[in-house]
């Protein structure tokens, strides 16, 4: 009975362990955002850059500190060297070995970089690196954040339009089953009810289509999020409250200093300036410390008592007299580079405010848009509601009432895509002043 028990509960488990597993996440846009921030692969090989960076800074500050190693040197003089003295007695040169047969050295080296323009310079040219690593992530999450409300924003308009076809298919389905009714009563023509399942089978044809495209969408959007493609998700914010929530103000005034890009292009100009002082420093001379203490022992026996202690300290000062011609090439090639990146700068700023300048008109022309599409829609809706109340009552034709079904597919489509359109200006002009 427990064996029996076993392979009956251990399947269960099993399927409840996929459940578990195959479960829906559900996803508002700000969850989106801030799962993309967190998970996306290019946003943690920008952290990983920052903090490769910092090490490159704590690499450089350590050339400053001073340094002290050990050695222990043990020497076994198999074969002892042989010098050549003169005999006075015959008048002719002995060969004479010097040495013990053993020698040992315990040493302890200190030195210490005192003074270095070139290292303090280095260090500054680290840190500014670390900034320029810093500015480079926040760009990345700027883009990915554009990238990841976008595709959320085409995720929903597309169910939108899902569900609008939906809606149009079952009126068009009702306005045929009336229309077939009136066919087989004589009051209507064959013509008319071929007409309305032609509309009726593309309309269905469109769904399917859409229906495909959520999936598409829907993977898009877990793709810019970094989140694996095959795992189910829910949007849990729906258009209308986030076009609710869309109008912004337009008022302020652009600046280019407000847009990562710029700080990006400082940043660097930064590292170019510290990069040209390092050539125009260096004929500074550096100084370095530096000290010795060692223990020696020499012996022909191998044994290690009465060790000879000895110790020295130092200085040396290095001063560069003329390397060729080559710094002052160099330290022109660094000029040239620190005009280009002010040239880059100028260039940002004319560009980055006709951006904004851009996206500020298609904003404003956005809004105005779908106020005039949301009219043009009621209005359809209107007139669809006219021509099925004389199609009711025997005055309208079938004609009437799929030229006004189409009219108010196409004026819904137009509708959604006016939002979609102005979701997205929205996002473009925050992107453009900097506030994203």
């Amino acid at each position: 009975m427990i064996q029996y028990l076993k392979y009956l509960i251990l399947p269960i488990f099993l399927l409840l362990y996929i459940a578990g597993n195959g479960q829906t996440q559900n996803l508002s846009l700000q969850d989106a955002v801030n799962y993309a921030l967190s998970n996306h692969p290019d946003i943690k090989n920008k952290v990983l850059g920052e903090k490769y960076a910092k090490a490159q800074v704590d690499e450089t500050t350590a050339y400053g500190i001073p340094q002290v190693s050990g050695n222990i040197q043990f020497m076994n003089n198999v074969k002892k060297q042989v010098f050549a003295f003169p005999d006075f007695v015959t008048g002719k040169n002995k060969p004479i070995s010097i040495g013990t047969d053993y020698s040992t050295t315990v040493s302890i080296n200190a030195t210490w970089l005192a003074l270095d323009a070139s290292y303090f310079l280095g260090l500054k040219a680290s840190k500014a690196f670390v900034e320029i690593t810093k500015h480079q992530t926040n760009q990345s999450k700027i883009d990915i954040t554009a990238n990841v409300i976008k595709s959320y924003y085409l995720v929903l308009i597309t169910k939108e339009n899902i569900e609008l076809i939906k809606q149009n298919v079952k009126t068009l389905e009702e306005i045929l089953f009336q229309t077939e009714n009136y066919y087989k009563n004589g009051f209507a023509e064959k013509i008319d009810v071929d007409r309305l399942n032609l509309s009726l089978s593309n309309l269905k044809v469109q769904l399917e289509n859409l229906t495909e495209q959520e999936k598409i969408t829907e993977q898009l959007l877990k793709f810019n999020m970094g989140m694996p493609v095959e795992t189910s998700v829910f949007l849990t914010d729906n258009l209308e409250n986030i076009y609710s929530k869309s109008l912004i103000e337009t008022e302020g005034k652009f600046d280019p200093k407000n847009r990562v890009e710029y700080k990006l292009l400082n940043a660097q100009l930064d590292l170019n300036k510290i990069d040209k002082k390092r050539y125009e420093m260096i004929y500074f001379p550096n100084l370095v410390f530096f000290s010795t203490y060692q223990q020696n022992k020499l012996s022909d026996e191998f044994e290690f008592n009465n060790w000879i202690p000895n110790s020295f300290w130092g200085f040396k000062i290095g001063i560069p007299i003329f390397s060729g011609l080559a710094n002052r090439a160099q330290h022109s090639k660094r000029v040239i580079t620190m005009e280009q990146t002010l040239n880059n700068i100028k260039m940002f700023e004319n560009a980055s405010t006709f951006e904004a300048n851009q996206a500020k008109t298609k904003y404003l022309r956005s809004v105005k848009t779908i106020e005039i599409q949301k009219k043009n829609l009621d209005l359809a809706n209107e007139i669809l509601e006219i021509a099925s109340k004389k199609l009711k009552e025997g005055v309208g034709s079938n004609l009437e009432i799929t030229n006004a079904q189409q009219e108010v597919k196409t004026s819904q489509t137009n509708y959604l895509n006016a939002i979609y359109d102005l979701l997205n200006a929205e996002i473009e002009l925050k992107k453009a002043y900097g506030n994203l």
